[in-house]
């Protein structure tokens, strides 16, 4: 035997008892039940909200309105007709919710069966059955409440809470009163007017709570008392920090900075400090740096950052200012501060200048905002400074001269002459 197929056949010995152990491991593997998920939904009870029967022929139509109880701190969906979530005879998918909110809630679906055919249906929901048959309320006495409340609200502010009753079949009740309670704690009664009452209540300290719509009918009334529940969870709600600079106007002594936040509840801090950018720390701006503490109540706080007086002429600069080891988040962490170009100081006239005189000969005319000359008289005064002015000044002293000196030799001609005159005479 060669030494490769001893080795071939220790390969295909050692892949036909991986084999074995495979296929008998499988069987065990496949009897075993899977793990059952755990049911951390909370209970959900199916709730018979009324029955109303109504006749027709030989056939008895029974309209029913459904509702139910969650305690669930989130939305649970089961399917219709899956199985978990059915009537218990005939057709298991006849409309009923399949999704289910904390609380508890009325008049969510209406279904219309047959009673003669179906006199013992119910509603299943897991474990828990609604029977439905004639001994619920009749639908034109059976009262429904719809709670209308925040999800979450920030502890010791203002929670504003409505409750709509209605009739299940016969629309908005026209009296009783709705009794508004926390955590079953004390109750604030509202009258209901116009099918519905609201009421302002002050959330409780930080946790989940349950609001709950209580109903109660005016006295004498043949309705049905109902009630309504649902979560509230109350935290404290900060909010998000963000840090903003006004503008800055020329000549300004200080810069002014502005940290806020959307919510004033609660405290919170937040450290900041400047850095350069254009401007320079000690010349353009002074270097700052602190804490900002907004307390409850408080939305926003401003922080101002010393200007020295900047040069004539000097440049528009910036700088910045950061928000650092806060509290709470920070959705905006630096801000921008722009410092407006400083004007430069305008020129002044040799007349305006120290030692200076309008009248002194020689002096330099000051030129205008246009460039132009300075002088008071029109432009086209021939004695008013233009372009070129110093080459007609030359030409004018060289004119001047040459005359000068030809009635110089003038003058001495006719002295000459004269005194010729009167030695010829003598």
């Amino acid at each position: 035997m060669t030494r490769s197929s001893a080795h071939l056949r220790v390969a295909c010995g050692i892949g036909v008892a991986v084999l074995a152990l495979l296929l008998g491991a499988a069987p065990a593997a496949l009897a075993e039940p899977a793990a059952s998920a755990p049911a951390a939904d909370g209970a959900i009870v199916p709730v018979v909200d009324c029955v109303q029967d109504a006749p027709l022929g030989a056939v008895v139509s029974r309209t029913v309105v459904l509702g139910y109880r969650s305690t669930a701190d989130r939305p649970v969906t089961i399917p219709a007709g899956g199985g978990q979530n059915d009537l218990t005879s005939g057709a298991p998918d006849r409309g009923q919710p399949s999704t289910f909110l904390p609380g508890e809630h009325h008049g969510v679906a209406l279904l219309t069966i047959d009673a003669q055919s179906e006199p013992t249906v119910g509603w299943r929901v897991r474990d828990a059955v609604a029977p439905i048959d004639p001994a619920a309320p009749a639908c034109t006495a059976a009262t429904a409440v719809t709670l209308s409340a925040p999800a979450t609200a920030e502890p010791g502010r203002a929670v504003v809470v409505t409750a709509a009753v209605t009739r299940l079949l016969l629309g908005p009740v026209g009296g009783g009163a709705v009794a508004f309670s926390l955590d079953d704690g004390d109750e604030t009664v509202v009258p209901v007017a116009g099918g519905s009452a609201r009421a302002t209540l002050v959330a409780p300290s930080a946790g989940a709570h349950t609001l709950t719509a209580r109903y109660v009918p005016a006295e004498g009334s043949a309705l049905r008392p109902s009630s309504a529940s649902t979560a509230l969870a109350s935290a404290s709600a900060v909010g998000p920090l963000t840090v903003a600079a006004n503008s800055v106007v020329a000549g300004s002594a200080s810069a002014i900075v502005v940290v806020s936040r959307g919510s004033a509840a609660g405290e919170a801090t937040v450290d900041y400090t400047t850095a350069d950018g254009t401007a320079r720390a000690g010349l353009d701006y002074a270097a700052a740096s602190g804490t900002v503490v907004l307390a409850d109540g408080m939305r926003e706080a401003t922080v101002r950052i010393p200007l020295p007086a900047r040069v004539a002429g000097a440049p528009a600069v910036s700088f910045f200012v950061l928000l650092q080891r806060a509290s709470t988040t920070v959705s905006t962490a630096s801000a921008v501060v722009l410092l407006p170009a400083v004007p430069a100081a305008p020129a002044l006239a040799v007349a305006d200048q120290p030692g200076g005189s309008s009248g002194a000969s020689g002096a330099r005319p000051a030129t205008g905002d246009r460039g132009g000359p300075a002088s008071a008289l029109p432009l086209a005064d021939p004695t008013a400074r233009v372009d070129g002015g110093a080459g007609q000044d030359l030409l004018l002293l060289i004119v001047g001269a040459l005359l000068t000196a030809g009635g110089i030799v003038g003058v001495v001609s006719v002295i000459r002459g004269m005194t010729m005159e009167r030695a010829r005479a003598s």
